[in-house]
């Protein structure tokens, strides 16, 4: 398992490579925010790819068949709170019942903009004989659109955050990194510093960010 502290010699390495940046200086706190903003940045591009072979970079990422329990109920929708480590959605679905029947149902993802248009709508509105509903994400949940019909939990497949690297002292700028566990493999770890060097020389108006930034997402 490759160290916090191997992860910065090998972006110093790389930021320094035929005397571009000589003598960086980078503290453990900037460090840290460039660390994340990069891994972050680099999950969201494999994740745009998302269909081909670049997501199986991302697949420890990947919670299946998260089991979340109703955080409100309105007349016509069901709310639930979406996890703290939730990054972005992969699919979902949600057991419900209607006289008695238990059942699973497809949720298919609508734009509240045309939310009214459905809900009235005999082919698209919420249908338990039908097996679908439709759900928006708002404001840190999944709302789920019912009708004669009860929901009683939503099983959600979603892209959970990486590790985010802090520091032992967080007043400290040069505080010892904690021992949170770097989880990307060496592929994507080069991919992540380009970005973070990418990040480097776009703040200090080196053109070479540009070129970087593409190699990632090849």
């Amino acid at each position: 398992m490759i160290s916090i502290e191997e992860v910065k010699e090998r972006y110093i390495i790389k930021a320094e490579k035929n005397g571009t940046n000589d003598n960086i200086t980078t503290d453990n706190y900037r460090f840290c925010l460039n660390f994340n903003e990069s891994q972050n940045k680099f999950l969201t591009l494999q994740l745009q790819n998302r269909g081909i072979d670049d997501v199986r970079y991302i697949q420890k990422f990947l919670v299946l068949d998260k089991n979340i329990s109703p955080e409100n109920t309105s007349e016509n929708k069901v709310n639930f709170k979406l996890p703290k480590n939730y990054f972005d959605l992969s699919s979902a679905r949600a057991k419900a019942q209607s006289n008695g029947c238990q059942a699973l149902i497809e949720l298919v993802e609508v734009q509240t903009e045309n939310l009214n248009e459905i809900m009235f709508n005999e082919f698209l509105k919420p249908s338990f004989d039908w097996r679908e509903a439709p759900y928006t994400i708002n404001s840190d949940q999944l709302s789920i659109y019912k009708d004669n019909f009860t929901i009683d939990s939503l099983l959600l497949n979603y892209y959970r955050y990486p590790n985010q690297i802090k520091l032992q002292d967080p007043e400290n700028p040069e505080s010892d990194f904690d021992s949170t566990e770097i989880e990307w493999d060496d592929k994507s770890l080069d991919d992540i510093i380009s970005l973070m060097v990418a990040n480097l020389d776009m703040n200090g108006g080196n053109p070479r960010f540009q070129i970087n930034t593409l190699r990632t997402q090849k």
